[in-house]
């Protein structure tokens, strides 16, 4: 075994090896020119307003994060391999969404499904709609019950009200719950603390693209209150699809071009008055099906997805020791679908005006979570959470012009709602508690001990566990060892749906699993110039898949385990002059078979510059690569290649006070590359955009 485990290293260094080279040109083409650049730069004075922040180190491992322990600490001293975007990094990237930001993270990729929509893939496990990540807006929890996932209606979050960007990368069941299985994703937006008054901000670009944003804060004594307003409208790059699932068919509207259309609205809104905090949040989309929810090329597929949120924190301090923070929220998401599998005239003429059908429904969640905070002794510090939700799916609607169990047409649309809806109304009771215990017991090591139950209504409890070390061995150096479980529970998609014969809904679905084991070292090499490398190692059971026994219905089957090596490297010059690379290395593997996971590369990596060269401009190159993808065992295609993309952001400031303009290329070099299709779809895959521009005004006051 040793020798066949040896033989196929070789093949993958091998296979790899251009890849490799590449990386490595670039990276020192790049360390090159910043360390060149970087001197000129120091010699131009900062502009006074941005002089106090430019002084900082743009990559500190000083910087203050929640989501790693509920509360406040270090990066450094957070039991978690983390990663941790800033508002300054995402503004000289020119990243809109929060795709945009994730692309440059190790360890993370991003793929892009029929329906156009970008899906997160992370530590090398491609899930549809992204379920085993955990997304949060200021803590709270933005997954969807239907899909269990939040990158259908949260990968083009917009993350210029973005105060930073906190990412775990490994589980966090043990004070998150369900889902948070592979990363925690936690955006934390700006308050009153960050902005005093208001930023206006227009930008347009290619695709008739156009952008609105506001984005304000203000304090009237005790009352605080923050925001923003964000309007964005685009026709969406639209690519030429040769053949589509249905292209043999007369009716097929393929060769042809995709539909991309997207319009968003976006507001939030954060009170505080002395202790008590309101957060809300509004979110209206609309858009097309680029290629088709079926995967054959339609006109006529309209996605509208309606999102709110509220909630109400307050936070008790009942003495020096104790903090008591009681949250209560309510979520509901409303799907409204127009959706056409078919186009007009399939099948000879049998659908004369296609297959279609309608689909509404909503899901609503009320929640409530207490946390205690208490400080046992000097380094010691306790937290205790209960958390209780419902959750229900209802308001079910579903009409269709074909029969839902034999697909026969139908002469006019009819109304199945009642008798045969799509899915199954449905409610889920979820009671949890946690607690933690981080110990600093000695000046160089932390120990961090935590746990946590929870119990659903439709099957037994799942108890997660997690211990971190930190052990700070040297000078300028630390190391973490990590070791957590966590799990997915299966989505009300997988256990109601009904009345579908390519998908049955099946109740008895167990949890997901997974146990993980990290292993961190961080090193500053000099003032400057710092680095770290991490090992991981996943073990998966209890996957949700169809099985070809049942091949409509998904099975807890058979496993994965998946292992990496993550490594990064950073250099910080001050005044806005930084370069980083990254590399994800993760051999991901069917346990069964030992077959690779399908659509994920085991090589990837990133690299950027920054250059504040001169008091009017700052520029911004980031690169991402990609090696070459595999498919699902049994597709004969050839893997998908790899590939580099290139941005490049140029921001001019302070010829006039508080304006500044920006510009930004996308796909620099204009590279031709595919995300991958599954089997039986869309024979060519699903061809992504070229060369776009996009340039943006902003104004403070």
């Amino acid at each position: 075994m040793n020798c066949k485990l040896n033989k196929t290293y070789l093949k993958m260094a091998h296979t790899s090896s251009r890849f490799i080279r590449l990386f490595i040109l670039l990276n020192f083409v790049i360390f090159s020119l910043i360390s060149t650049l970087s001197t000129t730069g120091g010699l131009y004075a900062q502009n006074k307003e941005t002089e106090l922040e430019e002084m900082f180190a743009i990559f500190s491992e000083e910087e203050i994060v929640v989501s790693a322990l509920k509360r406040p600490k270090t990066v450094s001293k957070s039991p978690a391999i983390m990663s941790v975007i800033t508002a300054r990094q995402i503004r000289h990237m020119g990243a809109k969404t929060l795709s945009d930001v994730l692309k440059t993270v190790p360890g993370f990729d991003i793929q892009m499904d029929n329906n156009g929509e970008q899906e997160f893939i992370a530590r090398g496990v491609f899930d549809g709609s992204s379920q085993k990540v955990k997304v949060l807006i200021d803590g709270h929890s933005v997954n969807q019950p239907g899909s269990g996932g939040a990158s259908f209606n949260f990968y083009d979050l917009v993350v210029m009200n973005a105060k930073r960007i906190e990412i775990i990368r490994g589980p966090g069941s043990a004070l998150y719950g369900q889902n948070a299985f592979l990363a925690v994703i936690n955006v934390i937006t700006k308050d009153t603390d960050d902005i005093d008054g208001f930023q206006l901000t227009t930008g347009g670009g290619s695709f008739d693209t156009q952008n609105y944003n506001i984005l304000f804060g203000k304090e009237y004594r005790d009352l605080k209150i923050s925001g923003f307003l964000d309007y964005f409208d685009t026709q969406g790059f639209s690519k030429k699809i040769e053949q589509d699932i249905i292209f043999t068919d007369a009716a097929s509207l393929t060769p042809g071009r995709s539909q991309n259309r997207k319009e968003k609205t976006d507001l939030s809104l954060k009170l505080s008055y002395k202790n008590l905090e309101i957060n809300g949040k509004y979110l209206k989309k609309r858009r097309e099906g680029y290629i088709g929810f079926d995967d054959a090329l339609s006109d006529d597929t309209e996605w509208n997805d309606t999102y709110i949120f509220s909630e109400f924190i307050y936070n008790l301090r009942l003495s020096e020791k104790l903090n008591i923070t009681p949250k209560v929220y309510y979520d509901q998401y409303n799907s409204d679908a127009s959706l056409e599998s078919r186009p007009e005239g399939f099948s000879s003429g049998t659908y004369p005006d296609g297959i279609k059908a309608i689909t509404r429904i909503k899901y609503r969640t009320f929640g409530f979570e207490n946390q205690l905070d208490y400080n046992v002794f000097d380094g010691n510090e306790l937290t205790l959470g209960l958390q209780y939700e419902y959750v229900h799916q209802g308001d079910i609607h579903y009409g269709t012009n074909f029969h839902p169990l034999t697909n026969d047409p139908l002469p006019s649309f009819a109304d199945f709602s009642n008798d045969l809806p799509f899915t199954r109304r449905a409610t889920r009771h979820i009671y949890a508690v946690y607690l933690q215990d981080e110990w600093n017991i000695t000046e160089d090591i932390d120990l961090t001990v935590g746990v946590r139950h929870d119990r659903f209504t439709r099957f037994q409890g799942t108890t997660n566990p997690r211990f971190g070390l930190i052990w700070r061995f040297m000078e300028d150096a630390h190391l973490k060892l990590l070791y957590a479980t966590a799990f997915r529970a299966p989505n009300f998609d997988e256990m109601f749906f009904v009345n579908n014969p390519a998908s049955v809904g099946n109740p008895n679905l167990d949890p997901e699993k997974i146990n993980t084991f990290e292993v961190g070292l961080g090193y500053n090499f000099t003032e400057h110039v710092r680095g770290n490398v991490n090992y991981f190692f996943n073990r998966i059971r209890d996957r949700i898949q169809k099985d070809s026994q049942t091949p409509s219905q998904n099975q807890n089957l058979g496993g994965a385990r998946i292992k990496g090596i993550e490594a990064e490297l950073k250099a910080d010059w001050g005044n806005d002059n930084y370069a980083y690379a990254n590399y994800t290395f993760q051999n991901a593997e069917e346990t069964s078979n030992r077959e690779r996971l399908a659509f994920v590369p085991v090589h990837k990596a990133n690299f950027g510059v920054n250059v504040g060269f001169w008091k009017y401009a700052n520029a911004n190159l980031n690169t991402f690569v990609s090696g070459s993808r595999t498919r699902e065992d049994g597709d004969t295609r050839r893997k998908l290649p790899s590939y580099a993309l290139s941005n490049f952001t140029l921001i001019g400031k302070n010829f006039i006070d508080n304006l500044e303009i920006k510009g930004s290329v996308y796909n620099l070099f204009d590279k031709s590359y595919d995300d991958p299709a599954p089997m039986d779809t869309v024979s060519t895959d699903y061809p992504q955009q070229g060369r776009s521009f996009r340039i943006e005004l902003q104004f403070k006051y």
